[in-house]
């Protein structure tokens, strides 16, 4: 009796976005195979370095020592702050410049046209531009011209793409929601105006649209400055206690229902034979 086919869906939310490793990391330790991988922002960029072949204490590793001059260049503003050269080469090396069909596990990435306002979903050529392209924070990072069109944040239309995995051959759906945690606080910085309206829109879009998964992990990361990058563990372990959270519910959802029947009957059975 074959397995449902399992997808992620990574969603987007900055510095936030941390806590899809400790989501990575529970699956991990519960022995739960991932099939396919969709995501947007940074959950397309944990994604990326997942699917490359990097393991997850690779990637924390490589998240608490990062410094932020390992990948911000500073420019002139005229399309964002952050050129995204070095960040770009960072993605390009720690991906191992990898073409989607030569990943490890399958993976698509949304970005946003912003020329058009369309959902543009990204799945072959390099990954490394289709992450350069999904992580760039409109006013922050630069967009990135690819293929004739002019890309930035996949957040911006599509927070949590699970119809993606679908679409790859998911039969179990799963979607990492980093949440949209608007309150009432001082603008001190431009970044902290752009994250903020940013949430805005992206908390409209989930309101109107909802998250058509099997099930949503949701870590609490109310606490976590979203443009700092300092709080990597924090984000870890809510991500990693959100999905151990529903863990039955996920091994419950895996279990094709005809299994899970003739489980409970030979359950049934054996207590009867006592």
């Amino acid at each position: 009796m074959t397995r449902k086919k399992f997808g992620l869906a990574l969603g987007s939310g900055a510095a936030r976005g941390f806590a899809h490793l400790g989501v990575l990391q529970a699956l991990e330790e519960r022995g739960i195979e991932i099939d396919y991988i969709s995501g947007c922002s940074i959950g397309a960029l944990i994604g990326a370095l997942y699917c490359s072949g990097m393991s997850i204490m690779e990637i924390i590793d490589l998240a608490v020592d990062m410094e932020p001059w390992d990948w911000i260049d500073i420019s002139v503003p005229k399309k964002g702050l952050v050129q995204g050269r070095k960040l770009e080469q960072l993605i390009k090396r720690y991906t191992g410049g990898k073409r989607f069909d030569e990943l490890k596990k399958p993976l698509t990435v949304v970005a946003t046209d912003l020329c058009t306002g369309e959902r543009v979903v990204l799945h072959s050529g390099y990954v490394y531009k289709a992450v350069r392209a999904s992580v760039a924070i409109p006013g922050i990072i630069a967009p990135l011209e690819l293929d004739g069109r002019i890309l930035a944040d996949g957040g911006l239309v599509d927070p949590v793409p699970v119809d993606l995995v679908k679409d790859m051959g998911a039969d179990y759906t799963v979607g990492v929601n980093l949440g949209s945690w608007i309150e009432d606080k001082r603008m001190e910085s431009i970044y902290d105006v752009i994250i903020q309206s940013i949430d805005i829109l992206q908390n409209e879009i989930l309101m109107l649209r909802g998250i058509d998964a099997d099930l949503i992990i949701s870590p609490y990361l109310k606490h976590i400055n979203p443009v700092t990058f300092n709080q990597v563990e924090e984000c870890i372990h809510s991500g990693r206690k959100a999905a151990l959270e529903v863990m039955e519910d996920l091994n419950s959802g895996l279990v094709p229902a005809e299994k899970r029947g003739w489980l409970h009957s030979l359950g049934r059975r054996k207590n009867t034979s006592h």
